[in-house]
């Protein structure tokens, strides 16, 4: 096995081999929890490597390289939870949360652990043998509970997670005449 959804919101993977995944981009903000072997990934500044125990943020609309290294004899493994943009809205009306500023950070933010981001993702991994069907109702409830985790213990992804706006398209022709002299 090497990559399964088990729904839109909720990734495992697990790779027996090296997998040098080329490049990847990143539509939704995602939290992940790194299990075993180790991820390499570069976002175009820095390489950032995640060892298990690991849990990381990774901000949406990032292009990024990346390889994966099972540990000797074993196998690579992570979990990983989309947080796509209709959830995040709706949780923002329900909680009245709104992002202050832009945010300006890492692409890939190594998080500070805590029990209850570990007790969390374990309590996903018994549902990798059940059918979308089964789950799907379940695995809404486990975005929105991430959500919650990650602003009551890493406040300051609120004004990620909240900024609703989309990349802007530069406006060309103002960066040429900014950037260059013409005769």
């Amino acid at each position: 096995m090497a990559h399964q959804q088990l729904n839109p919101g909720i990734v495992y993977s697990c790779y027996h081999q090296v997998s040098r995944g080329g490049e990847q981009f990143i539509q939704d903000h995602v939290f992940s929890y790194h299990l075993s072997g180790t991820l390499l990934v570069n976002d175009g500044n820095r390489e950032h490597r995640f060892e298990p125990g690991d849990f990381r943020f990774v901000k949406r609309n990032q292009l990024a390289k990346f390889v994966k290294h099972p540990p000797q004899g074993g196998v690579f493994k992570s979990v990983s939870i989309m947080l796509d943009q209709e959830t995040l809205r709706r949780i923002s009306i329900e909680h009245d949360y709104t992002a202050v500023k832009s945010h300006a950070s890492s692409a890939f933010v190594k998080l500070t652990p805590h029990p209850l981001f570990k007790g969390f993702m374990d309590s996903i991994l018994p549902y990798e043998d059940l059918s979308p069907e089964e789950i799907a109702p379940l695995f809404a409830l486990k975005v929105k509970e991430t959500v919650l985790l990650l602003l009551r213990y890493q406040p300051e992804l609120k004004d990620t997670l909240f900024d609703f706006t989309e990349p802007g398209k530069i406006d060309l022709e103002a960066f040429m005449l900014q950037h260059y002299q013409f005769n």
